[in-house]
């Protein structure tokens, strides 16, 4: 099987080695020695088109001849490569250790299509700005498992807790406004947020927190904030609360070509937000403008703070298949070379 691309981005800094060096070197000393060879004798007593045609007009090899036996004992030395096994030792961050369990929950309510942001001078929603600041504290967390949870009118589990950042950041880039309906289960998004961390660790000591981040008022599911909120204190589970954006009357995304701009009412309920981080611990911040949700994640990366580094895991993933592939199409040059080229161009 071959590596997949985020295998191979890991694999530019990774340590590759043979599981039969002494094959190979066999292997390339006969090649060695037929090269040496097929050099010596030359083109014309090999048999080889093209060399015929000019052995007794030019002193030099052929140049065609010269590029045709290049790729044949390339060729040849890659598959002594693939009968030593090569193996890429690639870099993974460790089950274990002594990350914090981190579930990130995000609104992906209406509101959030809200165009009350920049990024960049040109601007976006909400949610555009929030998924690339989370995006930005997700790189930052070194050894942490992560999960995401989308919730609007109800909630759902977009990524279990995970050590692969790479898997989170996707995660992240495919929230989309309304996923999960256009109201706010704040209670709902607690509540599962609360399970996916009860579940990943039963160990006592192990840190959990609850990163939520919201632009609404709590208005839809039977579970109240406040009763999710207790529950995640029996837990142990710390929830840093996140109020995004202004209230009053705030301009909307278009929802299709040619609409005109819109305007609507929109209300963060900050007293229920404060009530949610206090019942457990955490801290509630208010992210006014663009600017401030990148203070807010700097601030909250201090507060959970990262573990040192532990010892790197490493996964070994064969690179022979990568060897055979690169030999057969050294082979089919070769061939177009001598049968082809060599035969047509005077």
């Amino acid at each position: 099987m071959f590596p997949g691309v985020a295998d191979w981005e890991l694999l530019r800094g990774a340590a590759i080695h043979l599981e039969r060096p002494v094959l190979f070197a066999t292997v390339g000393g006969a090649a060695l020695l037929l090269a040496l060879r097929s050099v010596l004798l030359g083109p014309h007593r090999l048999g080889v088109a093209g060399g015929v045609r000019r052995r007794r007009t030019a002193r030099l090899p052929d140049p065609w001849w010269i590029l045709s036996s290049a790729l044949r004992w390339g060729a040849l030395t890659l598959f002594g490569v693939a009968l030593a096994g090569p193996v890429g030792l690639v870099r993974e961050t460790p089950m274990g250790g002594e990350g914090v369990d981190l579930v990130i929950a995000l609104d992906a309510s209406g509101s959030m299509n809200a165009l009350d942001a920049t990024l960049k001078g040109r601007r976006v929603t909400r949610l555009d700005l929030a998924k690339r600041v989370v995006a930005e504290f997700v790189r930052s967390r070194q050894g942490d498992r992560i999960g995401l949870v989308v919730f609007g009118e109800s909630a759902f589990t977009q990524c279990p807790l995970t050590v692969d950042r790479r898997l989170v950041l996707d995660s992240i880039e495919r929230v989309q406004v309304g996923l999960a309906g256009d109201a706010t289960a704040l209670g709902e998004a607690i509540g599962l947020a609360v399970r996916r961390l009860q579940s990943a660790s039963e160990a006592q000591d192990t840190r959990r927190v609850l990163l939520l981040l919201t632009d609404g008022r709590h208005n839809a599911g039977p579970l109240a904030p406040e009763t999710a909120a207790e529950i995640a204190r029996l837990s142990r589970i710390r929830i840093h609360a996140v109020g995004i954006g202004t209230t009053g009357s705030v301009p909307f995304a278009r929802s299709g070509p040619g609409e005109p701009l819109r305007f609507e009412q929109v209300d963060l309920d900050e007293e229920t937000l404060h009530a949610l981080a206090r019942i457990t611990g955490g801290r509630f911040f208010h992210a006014r403008r663009p600017e401030d949700l990148g203070a807010i994640a700097t601030a909250i990366d201090r507060l959970e703070a990262r573990p040192q580094p532990v010892e790197a895991h490493y996964r070994r993933v064969s690179l022979v298949p990568n060897a055979l592939l690169a030999a057969f199409v050294l082979l089919l040059l070769e061939s177009v070379a001598t049968h082809g080229l060599l035969r047509r161009l005077p």
